[in-house]
């Protein structure tokens, strides 16, 4: 299983779904009522939503949490005292929240109360902002091996290598979440929200989230972080009278995710261009047709001169302008001003080019850039039209004492069974997917994995959704590999490889 699927796992967020958390804090006032309440409202709100849910509540052993001094004066300290809930009754929160099929995540203060957070059977724990860097705490929750959610509230650049490294080198599940530790944040220059976008690109086998502390009737932060790609969202949530000015009451979160499940239906997949019936049709209505100038026969060649083009297109299989690029068969006679709906069918000279385009983009989604002096190649081995499910992309950067290459596949593409007779390879991901089948062994290998490959080894690879990576080896010489079909190893490697000279 590839590191993102068991991310989305261990938070909850399978299928590219997103994670809404409610955070309760002190907001239950110190009644286990209240809580129920809370829990209660929350279970409406979501439950016609199609995001998942959790529920957060806040942990502190306040004997040892708070300074022994009374004389001491900070305004939460009231707060903590007279919202003080019983061990009993945050066990019976904890019951009730998971009862109701949401996550439960629970942010410890202090050592104590990961204890007590793991004796509940929490499924995540979190660190808060004013915790990310409390290392005895973090240490703590780090031994209890849970997914963790850390908010990076007043956290620089190197305070946030440092929190992923950290529980990266542990190999624990870990989520950060964008956060303006202000209450609330007023300021619309203080979000920041394209900070999220490198976040993403830093630490991509991170999921990246917003923990919010706007004004309950303001949505665009949250709308805004879900379109440049957060997946894990947290809000306070009060429905009481008393609830401060960043926490959000029913009516106002209910609208939130309404709008937030608008705004990941509008977003859509990233992967893949949606083009319908209905935009094809509108389409057509607006688009030119070719025409016949004169009467043409079956067979008619060199058509360029004989048909021409006019709006509007009056039949749904009517050839349009561009069309005249591709090998067009005149299977019928037309008449004067007819519109021409022969068959048409792509020259191997276009299904190179289009493949070549594919590659080429495709290596900049993955962010690979090759020198301009390379050798590219297709390979092709059971033919031009079959490229797209058996070949690959081979882009030779160096070959003398040692090879180096960049290799693409595109998604569902393999490359058939062969073995070396000289060559010895490693093969390095750099982008994607790639499954390898050596001396009948499975290998999945993911961003950051190597194989090595050595002379005489039957080897195989394909990719699920798409992979680039480097194969580095001793020189690549000419009729060094044995294909394990007959009909592959006897075709001339002239006839099953295509060289690109314009890159």
């Amino acid at each position: 299983m590839s590191v993102k699927k068991d991310l989305d796992k261990s938070f909850n967020i399978k299928n590219k779904k997103k994670l809404f958390i409610f955070e309760l804090a002190n907001n239950h006032n110190g009644s286990i009522s209240n809580g129920f309440k809370l829990i209660q409202s929350a279970k409406k709100i979501s439950k016609s939503s199609k995001i998942n849910f959790a529920i957060k509540l806040q942990f502190r052993d306040l004997k040892s949490f708070i300074y022994k001094n009374n004389k001491v004066k900070n305004k939460h300290i009231d707060r903590f005292r007279s919202t003080k809930l019983s061990e009993n009754d945050y066990a019976k929160l904890c019951k009730y929240i998971k009862k109701n099929n949401f996550t439960l995540v629970i942010t410890p203060f202090d050592e104590p109360s990961v204890t007590k957070a793991i004796k509940n059977k929490v499924d995540i724990l979190k660190i808060a902002s004013c915790s990310n860097t409390d290392w005895p705490l973090i240490e703590k929750i780090a031994q209890t091996k849970k997914p963790v959610i850390c908010s990076t509230g007043g956290l620089d650049i190197d305070g946030i290598d440092n929190i992923c490294n950290f529980f990266n080198y542990r190999k624990i599940p870990l989520a950060i979440l964008h956060c303006i530790s202000v209450y609330p944040t007023d300021s619309l220059e203080s979000f920041n929200l394209n900070f999220i976008k490198k976040l993403q690109s830093r630490y991509p086998n991170i999921i990246v989230g917003y923990s919010g502390h706007e004004r309950e009737d303001n949505f665009l932060p949250v709308l805004t972080a879900s379109s440049l790609g957060a997946r894990i969202f947290e809000r306070h949530f009060s429905i009481f009278d008393s609830r401060n000015k960043y926490s959000a009451d029913s009516k106002n979160l209910k609208e939130l995710i309404s709008q937030l499940d608008d705004n990941i239906k509008l977003l859509g997949n990233e992967n893949n261009k949606i083009i319908s019936k209905a935009e094809v049709d509108s389409l057509n209505q607006l688009k030119r047709g070719i025409f016949v100038k004169s009467t043409i026969n079956k067979n008619t060649k060199n058509l360029k001169k004989k048909v021409y083009f006019a709006f509007p297109k009056i039949n749904k299989k009517q050839l349009e302008p561009g069309d005249l690029s591709k090998k067009i068969i005149i299977t019928k006679k037309y008449k004067k001003d007819e519109a021409l709906t022969s068959n048409k069918m792509d020259s191997n000279h276009e299904i190179i080019r289009k493949y070549v385009h594919r590659y080429k983009y495709m290596l900049n989604e993955a962010n690979v850039v090759i020198s301009k002096d390379c050798r590219v190649e297709l390979s092709h081995h059971k033919g031009v039209k079959n490229l797209e499910k058996i070949g690959a992309l081979l882009v030779t950067l160096v070959n003398g004492q040692y090879c180096k290459k960049v290799i693409a596949l595109f998604p569902g593409q393999s490359h058939p069974k062969h073995k070396h007779f000289k060559k010895v390879e490693t093969f390095h991901m750099l982008w994607g997917d790639l499954q390898i089948i050596k001396a009948n062994k499975v290998y999945n290998l993911t961003v950051g994995d190597k194989l090595d490959v050595f002379k005489d080894e039957w080897h195989s690879f394909s990719s699920r959704n798409g992979a680039v990576f480097e194969e580095i080896s001793t020189e690549s010489i000419k009729s060094d590999s044995k294909y394990f079909d007959p009909v592959i190893d006897k075709t001339d490697s002239l006839i099953r490889k295509t060289f690109v000279p314009i890159w």
